[in-house]
């Protein structure tokens, strides 16, 4: 068993959602979303939402790549929660877990906008 992810103290309430939903890449995100209900959305979204306002003034103090570790693990709940409350915020009815479409499916690529010269 691996040790949980750490959050600021001021963010310990939090710790619950931790292990589920502070996912380090796009792909695990999207793969949440798409595996959530609803319900779980909701809450998750209602507990992350009533505190991001104060998690964004606490992680503005910090360089995206010299967060320490409890910083950078409420930095990916806080990337979780905006990729993911678009169907709370939109009164989806489902998410993609009903979809027959599956998400393997699809992948996820990036680019480079300013190919090498």
């Amino acid at each position: 068993m691996t040790a949980a992810r750490p959050l600021p103290p001021q963010f310990h309430g939090l710790q619950s959602f931790v292990a589920e939903w502070a996912l380090a890449t796009e792909a695990d995100r999207l793969a949440k979303l798409t595996r959530s209900s609803i319900p779980e959305l909701r809450a998750f979204y209602d507990a992350i939402f009533a505190r991001a306002e104060e998690i964004k003034s606490y992680l503005n103090a910090f360089k995206l790549d010299a967060m320490p570790e409890d910083a950078a693990t409420l930095f990916d709940l806080l990337l979780t929660f905006v990729e993911t409350a678009h169907p709370i915020e939109l009164n989806w009815t489902t998410t993609d877990i009903d979809d027959p479409f599956a998400l393997e499916r699809m992948t996820i690529g990036h680019f480079n906008v300013y190919p090498p010269s």
